[in-house]
């Protein structure tokens, strides 16, 4: 009997353990895409890039090129400036180890249709980073 009760508590605190480490991969990625589309919505390069390892690809509207996340902070700032953001929203979210594909629309102030928005997360050391920024006009691809 002693034994059994033994078993239960062990077998509960595994499936606990078991549990939390689940919850607990999900979570860093779950978080950081809250925290990239409120930095998209809000405008805020600098809380885009604190997401970024030291360069970052950008393609904003066809230019891209691979910056530091300092340039890439003032290429940013000019297209939020360009092109204030009103909402952003996710449609997708896709994961094929080791990255992490977000796509959604980006709407800024004179738009009639919003721009599409796709970034590419990669997971290095357990930590996930925003590696690559598009925003593209137009209809996404299928």
């Amino acid at each position: 009997m002693r034994c059994v009760r033994w078993l239960r508590v062990g077998l509960c605190i595994l499936a606990l353990w078991l549990i939390g480490a689940v919850v607990g991969r999900a979570q860093p990625a779950d978080s950081l895409r809250q925290v990239l589309v409120e930095a998209l919505a809000r405008g805020d390069a600098a809380r885009l890039l604190e997401q970024a390892p030291p360069q970052v690809e950008l393609a904003l509207l066809g230019r891209g090129q691979l910056y530091s996340r300092m340039q890439a902070r003032y290429v940013l700032m000019d297209f939020f400036q360009a092109y204030p953001p009103l909402r952003v929203e996710l449609d997708e979210d896709r994961l094929l180890e080791p990255h992490r594909f977000l796509v959604g629309r980006y709407w800024y102030a004179r738009a009639a249709v919003p721009f599409q928005v796709y970034m590419r997360l990669h997971r290095e050391s357990g930590t996930w980073k925003l590696h690559e920024l598009r925003v593209t006009a137009g209809r996404p691809r299928r």
